[in-house]
């Protein structure tokens, strides 16, 4: 039975790494497209963190959202908002040791040239990011821990499709961090209006 669930989970970690080589493909050739609708950010968190209820127990962490009240609805990519989140809190889980604290805050972002945008922000207890990191975590294939044994496996693609999402909502994806004492990823969503 061990040896066939972990055949399963090395089939499916497979698969998400095919997938984000496939996206980032799509989007090196400017493939990418947005299927905008309308939804609220809340539903989309509320999604994210169900999909992720069974990791953050696992690890014992501690999982916290605030939204907001009254934000205004958007019109925007569902599926590629939830990757973004999913991405970030996924990498907050992963790098936060156990007995911590991840979490998802949602408000009203500075007003844009456009009108208004909304600010995402996932933060988390863990291992944090060195300065002079910052801006490696989002280029494509690269690994702030490169050795082959490396406890965090992946493509090193997730966090440079989140900016490319990002990106073609008119938005913007950084990060806050110091080397052990956590890290805060935010990134902005321009609102607009359904036609």
């Amino acid at each position: 039975k061990e040896s066939v669930s972990g055949i399963i989970g090395g089939g499916r970690q497979l698969l998400d790494m095919i997938g984000e080589i496939l996206t980032y493909a799509r989007g090196a050739a400017n493939q990418l497209t947005l299927t905008r609708s309308e939804f609220t950010i809340d539903a989309v968190v509320d999604q994210v963190c169900a999909l992720n209820e069974s990791l953050v127990a696992r690890k014992k962490l501690e999982l916290s959202v605030t939204v907001e009240p009254a934000l205004p609805p958007l019109y925007a990519d569902r599926d590629k908002i939830s990757h973004v989140l999913g991405n970030l809190l996924g990498n907050a889980i992963d790098f936060t040791l156990s007995g911590g604290s991840v979490w998802i805050r949602c408000s009203r972002g500075a007003p844009t040239e456009r009108g208004h945008s909304l600010l995402i922000e996932v933060g988390d207890t863990g291992i944090g990011i060195a300065p002079e990191h910052h801006e490696l975590v989002f280029r494509e294939f690269a690994q702030v821990d490169a050795s082959a044994s490396r406890q965090h496996h992946g493509t090193g693609l997730g966090l440079a499709i989140a900016r490319k999402f990002v990106e073609l909502h008119d938005g913007r994806l950084w990060v806050e961090s110091t080397l052990g004492s956590g890290s805060r990823f935010f990134f902005t969503i321009a609102v607009r209006s359904a036609p």
